[in-house]
């Protein structure tokens, strides 16, 4: 099963992980809570059947796979800055801080990707 309305989705991932990195600068820790709004999702969209599972799944492969990678460079641009740069010591957040943004970042990023993605995986499926 799938979303009906792809880009919707993806939208909605743009607009929860935004959401979430504002609720966490203004709240601090507790902004992650922000990610629950992630759950309406099923239940505000509709659901169909996949027509072309293979070639779906190798599109969403390569998005999951790219906003990984996105992550991945950011953690080791954030533990470079921290370790070797003392200049941006003072101008970053606390650490425990930093590792709680990662979350919503992985979900904005996703979500970017898979919305730029997504004209690509409705021409797969039809």
């Amino acid at each position: 099963m799938k979303y009906k309305n792809l880009r919707l989705a993806f939208l909605m991932e743009i607009f929860v992980g935004f959401t979430t990195i504002i609720s966490i600068a203004l709240m601090g820790p507790k902004g992650i809570t922000a990610l629950a709004l992630i759950a309406l999702r099923p239940v505000l969209m509709k659901k169909e059947e996949i027509k072309n599972p293979e070639a779906y799944f190798k599109i969403f492969y390569k998005v999951l796979s790219n906003s990984l990678s996105i992550i991945f460079i950011m953690l080791i641009l954030i533990i470079i800055s921290i370790q070797f740069i003392p200049a941006y010591q003072s101008k970053l957040p606390p650490v425990k801080d930093l590792f709680i943004l990662i979350l919503p970042f992985f979900l904005l990023t996703h979500g970017v990707i898979g919305f730029v993605s997504s004209s690509d995986i409705t021409k797969e499926n039809n």
